[in-house]
């Protein structure tokens, strides 16, 4: 898929750790819901932050998450 260029974003975990969030990107990287939108990460201190990026709406980034959650995947949108 090509890669998604619309400003909104998915939140999906906060790590002190780089393997956990390499863990968490390889289990969810395959999702429909997330094709063609690249991974994100947000250096703050000692923690980073895992986001997926490019969603054209709030409604396109919302609708993303609620499917992620329903299957087990805690997220949450972020405006531009």
């Amino acid at each position: 898929a090509a890669t998604a260029t619309g400003a909104w974003r998915i939140q999906l975990g906060a790590f002190s750790q780089k393997s956990n969030a390499d863990g968490l990107w390889a289990r969810v990287r395959g999702r429909a819901e997330l094709a063609g939108h690249p991974r994100i990460d947000l250096a703050e201190g000692k923690v980073t932050r895992v986001l997926a990026g490019g969603f054209a709406s709030q409604a396109e980034a919302a609708h993303a998450c609620a499917a992620l959650k329903g299957a087990g995947v805690d997220c949450i949108t972020l405006k531009p």
